[in-house]
This record gives structure tokens, C-alpha cells and sequence, in this order.
């Protein structure tokens, strides 16, 4: 999804790990940008993690509100790095 304009975060609630097992606790943090234009992003941490919160996981989301093209799913190592394991296709082709 490309960035029309600042993000903020609009709701945020906790899923089932879509990766499976092997991982503790997802949520999806929904960003909305000014034009009113919705992003869901999956923030997902692997087991054991030392923490997993609905506040971190926003947390993690606010380090891509300078991307052009926002992430579809992250996933937090249990060292705390972030990658990036599904990127949103391109809106305009």
C-alpha cells in the first residue's frame, strides 16, 4: 500500500499466530491515513518471546509510517529484530 498521507493507529486486537506453532502471540495494528484509507499490518513474535503486547506491536508499527510501501506482516525474533516476512503488493499497476 502506498503512503497517502500521516498514519495513525486506528484499532489494534490480538489473532491467532498466522505462522503457527513456534511462535507465542500475533496482533494486527490497523494504520489509517488522513485520506481515510485503512492498512492492516501483522505483527507476529516468535517463541519464547521475553514480550508480546498489544502496545508493543503498535510500537513496532510506528517504525514503518516512513515507508512508501507498508508491510503486509512482521515477525519479532526472540532478539527483538523485526523482518519483514510479507510485503503489500503495489495499488497502482
Amino acid at each position: 500500500m502506498r503512503r497517502q498521507g500521516g498514519w495513525s493507529i486506528s484499532k489494534s486486537w490480538p489473532v491467532e499466530p498466522p505462522t503457527g506453532p513456534g511462535y507465542d502471540a500475533a496482533y494486527i495494528v490497523r494504520l489509517t491515513d488522513e485520506a481515510g484509507l485503512t492498512h492492516d499490518l501483522v505483527v507476529e513474535f516468535a517463541a519464547p518471546s521475553v514480550l508480546t503486547s498489544v502496545g508493543y506491536a503498535e510500537e513496532i508499527a510506528r517504525r514503518f509510517w516512513r515507508r512508501t510501501q507498508l508491510p503486509a506482516h512482521v515477525i519479532v525474533d526472540t532478539q527483538r529484530d523485526v523482518q519483514v516476512v510479507g510485503e503489500t503488493p503495489d495499488d497502482s499497476g
